[in-house]
């Protein structure tokens, strides 16, 4: 079976660190705005699927509002991304508990397949991004977008 790393907005946990009740307590915690997101990331693919993440409340900006993503990656290095709202706290917790624990992928029946809205220039990269400043030792005040996409914002 996989070992796992689970990284919230917050802090990074090791295989050994994690738990349900952790899963538990992170799931809550995203649905109080404490947290904005979570990434679970098996060290091999649950079936073709490379992690299980949730953005919180403070990205959808409804409490208790839940939005689960997955990323299938097929032999050919191609992947398709699915997303999943919920507002049923024990529902969510319960795709986590069992991909963790059992190394199983929820049922993507009535998921919507985002993976065209990923390559709109803002969105490129930047939850490869994310993860890339959360393993480093020193992040940056805020992540940097493409260099166009942040131009543009400084335009008057």
């Amino acid at each position: 079976m996989s070992e796992f790393v689970l990284q919230t907005s917050e802090k990074s946990y090791t295989n050994s660190e994690i738990s349900g009740e952790l899963l538990r307590d992170v799931v809550e915690r995203l649905s109080r705005k404490e947290l904005d997101f979570m990434v679970l990331e098996p060290s091999e693919p649950v079936d073709k699927s490379i992690y299980l993440q949730m953005l919180g409340s403070v990205v959808v900006e409804t409490i208790g509002s839940f939005v689960v993503e997955t990323r299938l990656v097929a032999e050919d290095g191609s992947f398709t991304q699915y997303s999943y709202t919920s507002a049923d706290q024990d529902e969510v917790l319960s795709m986590f508990l069992k991909y963790w624990e059992h190394g199983e992928l929820p049922d993507l029946d009535g998921w919507k397949d985002i993976t065209a809205s990923l390559s709109k220039p803002a969105s490129v990269g930047l939850w490869a991004r994310i993860r890339s400043l959360l393993r480093s030792k020193s992040a940056p005040a805020q992540i940097p977008l493409d260099g166009d996409v942040a131009s543009q914002g400084m335009r008057h």
